[in-house]
């Protein structure tokens, strides 16, 4: 499976948000371009506004000041063209696998058997084909978590929005969930926007790494600090010399003061 239209360019400027006219802003002077295909990650401490550039871009909320866009158009409202992974999966559980897999497209009118073939795709590049027929509690927090990015990705969506999707997982199912999503991106090229508070991940995961610092609990408004390139290529080696300076130069972004 390969992407064939490269579609997913967002464009983030000049972001603001605050939630009335008298509050303090929580996070302000957000800019950000990602390209069709990245993954763009996103990390700091708690509260400087890293989930809330998630909802703006998906239109659960807008920004107060600013203006967000998607292949350059402004975005005003949640639609499929971006999908959302939370930690939490978020699945049905009256529903199958199969079933969840197959909710957004039978939702927006695809007919039986292209839906049947959409699952199928969707589960395949998952690993879950055995498991169509079972329901969410029937399953391991990892398998729930791929069976909630298949349900996304069977949308097709342009852009792929994760909120620490691997959060509640252990170690080595969370370290197996970070190999499947790099060979899924690779596979699909959609672009995301991964939020974490794990810098090992980040690093691991990512094209870019987004450092944002303040918020409202520090009396400043949530913003950028810095953003680092990660160029290691796509085989990474956490133990590497090149790997964990770069985790450790964005731990201490992370943990600097203001």
């Amino acid at each position: 499976m390969t992407a064939s239209v490269k579609t997913g360019a967002i464009s983030i400027r000049g972001v603001g948000k605050r939630y009335s006219e008298d509050a303090p802003w929580a996070m302000r002077g957000f800019d950000l371009e990602a390209a069709p295909g990245e993954l763009v990650a996103i990390v700091g401490a708690s509260g400087c506004g890293k989930s809330t550039v998630l909802r703006m871009v998906s239109g659960f909320e807008g920004p107060t000041e600013g203006e967000i866009s998607l292949d350059g158009a402004p975005i005003k409202a949640p639609g499929p063209d971006r999908g959302f992974v939370f930690q939490d999966y978020g699945l049905f559980p009256w529903l199958t696998v199969a079933e969840n897999v197959e909710f957004g497209p039978k939702q927006a009118g695809l007919g039986r058997a292209a839906r049947r073939e959409r699952v199928q795709e969707y589960l395949e590049l998952v690993g879950l084909t055995r498991v169509r027929a079972s329901y969410p509690h029937q399953l391991s927090g990892g398998m729930q978590q791929r069976v909630a990015i298949a349900r996304v990705l069977a949308n097709k969506p342009t852009v792929m929005l994760m909120d620490e999707p691997f959060g509640a997982l252990d170690a080595l199912t969370r370290e197996q969930m970070q190999a499947d999503l790099a060979d899924i991106r690779r596979r699909v090229g959609t672009t995301v926007l991964f939020v974490t508070h794990s810098i090992e991940e980040a690093v691991q995961l990512a094209d870019r790494v987004v450092i944002m610092t303040g918020g409202m609990s520090h009396g400043v408004p949530g913003h950028i600090r810095r953003i680092v390139d990660i160029e290691l290529g796509e085989e990474r080696d956490p133990t590497s010399t090149a790997f964990t300076d770069l985790e450790r130069a964005i731990s201490e972004e992370v943990h600097a003061k203001l």
